[in-house]
């Protein structure tokens, strides 16, 4: 059971899923660990939305850079808690009502 847990843990960190915001501006990568991978800022596109000058615009621009990230964060957990629950199915372990993504919370 250890070594299957050890190798899911692995793959969880080979992972990757994406979210994005803005039509595109703001989009980031997490691994099935939960790291944030990757975050790519659309510039031309985000130069469209914000001016950087104004401090309301750079507030949306933070918010599209969290809501991204939180965003893949949220997809990652998800296939995350698909995979452990995949593992123990696979070892015939109980698995409880809601699966095991919640240890990930």
């Amino acid at each position: 059971i250890k070594a299957r847990m050890e190798q899911v843990k692995g793959d969880l960190g080979r992972i990757t899923v994406d979210a994005e915001t803005g039509g595109g501006a703001v989009r980031a990568t997490v691994n099935g660990n939960l790291r944030v991978v990757g975050l790519k800022i659309d510039q031309p596109l985000i130069a469209g939305l914000v001016d950087s000058s104004n401090l309301d615009d750079r507030a949306m621009a933070e918010d599209l850079i969290m809501g991204a990230v939180n965003a893949a964060l949220e997809k990652a957990r998800e296939r995350a808690g698909q995979e452990l629950n995949r593992a123990a199915g696979e070892l015939n372990l109980p698995i409880p009502p809601g699966g095991l993504g919640g240890l990930l919370s």
